[in-house]
Parts: structure tokens; C-alpha cells; sequence
């Protein structure tokens, strides 16, 4: 019985593995294929941080493209009408597979000195013959100040920051959807601090798949 279990937890191990290096070489082919830089997770020690959050921050871990791409066509929007805000974007990843969708507006939130700049360049640096969306904007700041825009929105966070941060956002969140009601979906990956999004806002969770929950303004 011992024997059989250690198999399983090795065949297990050795799968999970698998998995994670089959991951990895998507996403450096993802890189190679549209001549940016997003592979690599990156701790924030050492990185020059915009305001007094840094120990309120996660480290930087790209968003596999295919999760991105699969979690966006399953929108059933005008993408037209609506601004795609990603607030922690890194090196910019989740911008450049939403910019293949025709958001009117695409704005990153990064507080990280280091990860902007590489953010910035990427997409100047970005290669695709299917890319729908131009208007790119790379915001040097902290979550707790950014203004959100006063239109139709898709808001993604991939654990992005602890509920020291969490909660002003969601309060900021709120007083703009007060200010302008309007639709707003909060794509959440990760969603440890899930249960602040009901609790500060407006926002309710209409769906919880493995690796993400979805959260809009009740109509």
C-alpha cells in the first residue's frame, strides 16, 4: 500500500512538473513570437516602488496567454465601448493579449520602477499582424491613487496586492461606479481577497472557475 502511494505521489510530482515546463516554454515562445520580454517572475525586493506599498505587493508572475485569451473571448461585450484596465501589470503581458481584442482603451497600473520601464518597452516592442487595439497606455503609479475611467470597463487583477492596497482600491472602485454608473466586470485571477470585492462595492461574483472569479455590477 505504501509502495503503491509513493508511485502515485512520484507520477504526481513528475506531472506537475510537466506541466509547469510545457508553461514555461509556451511563454517564452509567446515572447519570441512577438519580439517582447514578459517571461520571468520578479520579487520586489530591490525594485524602486512608487509610493509607501511595497510590502502590501505580490511579486511579479506572468499570466499564461492562453488562460488571458480564453478568459477574454468568453466576454460577451461590445468591446468597442469598453476600457481594459489591468491594475499591477507588470511587464505588461496581460496588455498585450488584450490589446488583440478591439477594447476602445487599453491602461496598465504599475508601481514598480523596473517592471514599467519593461512594460513601456514591450509595447513599443510588440509584433502581431492580429493586434485590434493601439491605444496602449503604461501608468507609472500607485493602485490607490489611479482614477478610474468613467466608462464601461473590464478590470483585471491577478493578486495583485495584499488588503492594505486591496481595500482603498475597491473604495475608489466604488465611489466611481457611484459617480457614473455604468458596467464594470472585475476578471479576478487568484482571488485570495475574493471576499473584499463584495464587501466594498457593488460588485457581485457571478461565476468561480479554477483559476479565476468573475464579478459585475448587478443590473
Amino acid at each position: 500500500m505504501n509502495g503503491s502511494r509513493a508511485s502515485v505521489l512520484s507520477t504526481a510530482n513528475v506531472l506537475q512538473k510537466l506541466h509547469l515546463l510545457v508553461g514555461e516554454t509556451r511563454c517564452r515562445i509567446y515572447d519570441w513570437k512577438h519580439n517582447v520580454r514578459t517571461c520571468g517572475d520578479v520579487t520586489l525586493a530591490g525594485l524602486e516602488i512608487v509610493g509607501g506599498s511595497a510590502e502590501h505587493g505580490a511579486p511579479y508572475a506572468p499570466s499564461h496567454p492562453r488562460f488571458l485569451n480564453d478568459i477574454l473571448r468568453k466576454l460577451d461585450i461590445d468591446f468597442p465601448r469598453y476600457h481594459f484596465v489591468d491594475l499591477g501589470s507588470g511587464k505588461g503581458r496581460v496588455l498585450l493579449v488584450a490589446s488583440e481584442f478591439p477594447f476602445q482603451r487599453i491602461v496598465g497600473v504599475e508601481f514598480a520602477s523596473e517592471l514599467h520601464a519593461i512594460a513601456v518597452d514591450n509595447v513599443k516592442r510588440y509584433r502581431s499582424e492580429t493586434q485590434r487595439c493601439r491605444d496602449i497606455e503604461c501608468i507609472h503609479g500607485d493602485a490607490m491613487k489611479y482614477s478610474f475611467p468613467e466608462v464601461p470597463t473590464i478590470l483585471f487583477m491577478f493578486n495583485p496586492f495584499r488588503p492594505a492596497v486591496m481595500v482603498p482600491v475597491l473604495r475608489n472602485l466604488q465611489r466611481s461606479i457611484e459617480r457614473a454608473p455604468r458596467d464594470v466586470t472585475l476578471l479576478y485571477a487568484a482571488p485570495f481577497y475574493g471576499e473584499l470585492v463584495e464587501q466594498e462595492t457593488s460588485l457581485r461574483c457571478v461565476a468561480q472557475e479554477r483559476y479565476h472569479n468573475t464579478y459585475k455590477v448587478p443590473r
